[in-house]
């Protein structure tokens, strides 16, 4: 459990620093459009043809709205939902004992433990039934830790 304790907390240090760029990276881009917005406000205190005063007025309407949306956008995306207590509780929970999860009879709470135990679907064969699926890379390596053998049930080395 500590093992995935660091491993999610590295993680989440990672999507926080992805955050913290796309943030960054949107004020660059609203700097970028005062700028233009600026420099066309200019244009139409220098210019007197009344169509390229329009047609400035009209590309500064569209620079707002962009900035507008782009200001919307950073704002939804600058704070997690959870804390990291709060996100990495259910991880452990799951890894600790994924059986308690599927337990709950809830379809989705077993399809999610399906996609989360195994790399990829099962497959099922109408003759010999359901094949032996790819364990998920948490799992993979999570046993490899105890350092124990794998035991397939079968006696004598077979």
């Amino acid at each position: 459990m500590t093992l995935a304790t660091a491993m999610f907390r590295h993680i989440w240090a990672a999507r926080q620093e992805q955050a913290q760029e796309i943030l960054h990276a949107g004020k660059r881009k609203i700097n970028g459009i005062d700028q233009e917005i600026d420099k066309l406000i200019d244009t139409i205190t220098t210019v007197s043809k009344a169509a390229v005063i329009h047609r400035c007025e009209e590309k500064i309407d569209l620079l707002e709205r962009e900035k507008t949306k782009l200001t919307e956008k950073l704002a939804n995306q600058a704070k997690p939902k959870a804390s990291f207590e709060e996100k990495l509780e259910p991880v452990l929970t799951f890894l600790a004992n994924p059986w308690k999860i599927w337990e709950t009879g809830n379809v989705t709470l077993r399809r999610l433990v399906l996609k989360l135990a195994f790399a990829d679907r099962i497959q099922y064969d109408r003759f010999e039934g359901a094949r032996t699926p790819e364990i998920a890379f948490p799992f993979k390596a999570l046993g490899g830790i105890d350092g124990a053998q794998m035991c397939t049930g079968s006696g004598g080395g077979t």
